[in-house]
């Protein structure tokens, strides 16, 4: 059957197999959980490599003479110009025979993209907030509710935009906090990654989970008063390691998560996120530091 399959078909399916691989790893979590991104690397490497090889192995053709076309060229216009008894006229050339259609290469890597893609659109859409029960996800808010009302002092609620009502699908708005009504919609996302923490037995410091706990108490913060995005970033920082530790993340996994926000949020340099810099006083020993006894800032 492989004896079939034509070289360079094949060479193409798996290449168009693997960057489909590589967009699904891309864009999906569970993707990325369950292959490593070396796999369709290894692949697409292999495949070249086997190109390499089997073409140097490949024996010369010796130069030969020119032929003229012939019937598989038919489809390109040759003819002959041929005299007989009532002149000089056009001869077509034959009708062109049927070429084999050789297929498999691209079904095999059609197939695999097929599946690939398949497996990665079911695992996100079984890893979104509206995928969970009713009572899941009024269990999970009024835990996240608990926890907001801890950070800032007061009763406060919180509801997750499944509509995107307030945040906006797509955008880069994870929360939304309304101080007189004590009151914040969470992006369905954020929602998600902390509902799987806290109930889900996730216990990975993620980058998106260590966020989406950011969120929470960045608009819990707000709800306690505090109007400046800055000062309620630095003092998110600060409550979410807690708030990490509360949910059940692992302590130092907690403080290595929160030191690396820090950072990234001490590098940024972005006109859109610009007002929501971290003061200069955001440092241990700081005038926004709620711990100035404890030098592991923020967490």
């Amino acid at each position: 059957m492989w004896d079939r399959v034509d070289r360079a078909t094949f060479q193409s399916a798996v290449r168009a197999a693997a960057l489909v691989f590589v967009a699904a790893w891309l864009f999906s979590d569970d993707v990325r959980a369950w292959v490593p991104v070396w796999a369709p690397i290894l692949v697409l490497l292999a495949a070249e490599v086997e190109f390499v090889v089997r073409g140097r192995r490949e024996e010369q053709r010796p130069p030969g003479a020119r032929v003229p076309p012939g019937p598989e060229d038919a489809d390109l216009g040759f003819g002959e110009l041929v005299e007989d008894e009532e002149g000089i006229h056009f001869l077509p050339p034959p009708p062109r025979p049927e070429r084999s259609r050789r297929r498999l290469g691209w079904l095999v890597g059609g197939l695999v993209a097929a599946v690939v893609v398949a497996l990665a659109v079911r695992s996100d859409r079984a890893a979104t907030w509206s995928a969970l029960p009713a009572d899941a996800r009024g269990r999970a808010e009024a835990r996240f509710a608990a926890e907001a009302s801890r950070i800032a002092g007061v009763p406060v609620r919180v509801r997750c935009d499944e509509g995107y009502a307030f945040t906006g699908a797509g955008s880069d708005t994870l929360g939304v906090a309304f101080p007189a009504s004590g009151l914040t919609y969470l992006d369905p996302s954020v929602c998600r990654a902390l509902h799987d923490l806290a109930f889900g037995g996730d216990r990975r410091a993620r980058e998106h989970t260590t966020d989406a706990i950011i969120v929470l108490a960045h608009e819990a913060v707000h709800l306690g008063g505090e109007r400046r995005e800055g000062v309620t970033e630095c003092l998110a920082l600060q409550e979410a390691g807690p708030l990490a530790v509360r949910l059940g993340l692992d302590e130092g996994k907690a403080r290595k998560a929160l030191w690396s926000a820090f950072e990234r949020r001490l590098a940024e340099r972005t006109v859109i996120r610009a007002s929501y810099a971290l003061p200069a006083s955001c440092r241990d020993g700081g005038a926004l530091d709620r711990r100035p006894a404890d030098p592991r800032f923020p967490f």
